[in-house]
């Protein structure tokens, strides 16, 4: 008996240290438990993230890639040009009709229409002869009835151009020049010759409205010459 009442209180001090100490690990285990879930959450939510951005960029690059198949399977519409090729009325712009650049193909024209002629004066074809002497010292000259412009690689005016000697109308001529940027060739002639009587009434016009003109230019030079008198005091 005395034996056994020494054990007994022994094997109680023992089972209380034995408690005491389990009580830390536990709490130690329970914490690493909760520091482990807690990583465990982060690296789910990081991989989710990550997840999610690899998904919106993927839907992204199959937006752009469909979107680019769908435009290379449309038919192209043919692209919209601008009439680069039609012709334009000079006549409705009369300054533009009696340009410098305009009377400079007009007299390209005329001398080279009198080579032409001169080459092929035994063809009864060429009724209204003219020599390129009679053009050089002006005793022929051109007037522009009609012109129309056309922008290509430069410029071509199809021309109507009354040939005048002695102040009398000859007859009309049609020709087509090509500008390349400052050098002139004639690329197509009329297939007839206008006599006198087809352009009488256009050439009538545009004599009128050259007369008015020069009758314009001249008043206003009186009222200039007015203006620079001074009145007597």
């Amino acid at each position: 008996c005395k034996i056994v009442s020494k054990i007994r209180p022994c094997l109680s001090n023992n089972n209380n240290t034995i408690i005491m100490a389990t009580i830390p690990r536990r709490n130690s285990t329970i914490l690493l438990s909760v520091i482990i879930l807690i990583s465990l959450c982060i690296i789910a939510v990081t991989i989710t993230s990550n997840l999610h951005k690899e998904n919106s960029n993927v839907s992204v690059r199959r937006t752009i890639t469909d979107t680019l198949m769908s435009s290379q399977e449309q038919p192209q519409q043919p692209r919209k040009h601008t009439m680069v090729g039609g012709y334009s009325n000079l006549g409705h712009d009369k300054a533009l009709l009696k340009s410098e650049q305009v009377r400079k193909v007009a007299n390209f024209a005329l001398e080279e229409y009198a080579a032409k002629t001169t080459e092929t004066a035994t063809n009864e074809e060429h009724s209204l002869t003219v020599s390129p002497g009679e053009v050089e010292s002006g005793e022929v000259t051109a007037v522009v009835l009609e012109a129309q412009r056309q922008v290509v690689a430069g410029l071509n005016y199809k021309l109507t151009i009354a040939l005048i000697k002695d102040s009398i109308c000859l007859g009309a001529i049609k020709v087509t020049v090509w500008d390349h940027f400052g050098e002139l060739k004639v690329t197509n002639w009329g297939d007839k010759l206008l006599p006198w009587e087809d352009v009488q009434e256009l050439f009538n016009e545009v004599q009128a409205e050259e007369e008015e003109k020069k009758a314009l230019e001249v008043e206003g030079e009186i009222e200039e010459g007015m203006d620079e008198v001074e009145p007597n005091e």
